[in-house]
């Protein structure tokens, strides 16, 4: 995994990046391995999101200390970002990189294509009070 250009013109870099996933490709199909030690934090939660309705948004919050590491696995997904007044839309189309995004920033999901999947990589246990809504 490596860091690409911010994919972002909007927030700056510290905040929001992506983030290059190596996937591995042969006639047997691909496989996308997630090595730990090698991303930006060490995952303390993953969870999948699926069977979303086309055009419904979810997240709409930020975490207080939690980063997030996001990753569409299929489909499309379109997230909006919002830190200290400034706004942004990032697509997820590919499973080739995933959205690094920082404790602070608010986000929130819309699944565009029929059967997206998210995977979402967090930095802190599961706890309902850590979010900041908008």
């Amino acid at each position: 995994m490596e860091d690409e250009d911010s994919g972002s013109d909007g927030l700056p870099e510290n905040r929001v990046r992506r983030i290059s996933l190596v996937r591995k490709d042969d006639a047997r199909g691909s496989l996308l391995p997630f090595d730990f030690a090698a991303l930006p934090f060490l995952p303390r939660r993953l969870f999948v999101v699926h069977e979303v309705p086309p055009g419904t948004a979810r997240g709409g919050h930020a975490h207080k200390r939690a980063r997030q590491l996001l990753v569409c696995l299929v489909g499309r997904i379109d997230v909006e970002l919002r830190d200290g007044g400034l706004t942004e839309t990032v697509i997820l189309d590919s499973a080739d990189s995933g959205l690094l995004i920082e404790a602070g920033v608010w986000s929130a999901q819309t699944y565009v294509a029929p059967g997206s999947i998210l995977l979402a990589l967090a930095s802190e246990p599961y706890d309902a009070g850590s979010y900041l809504d908008p």
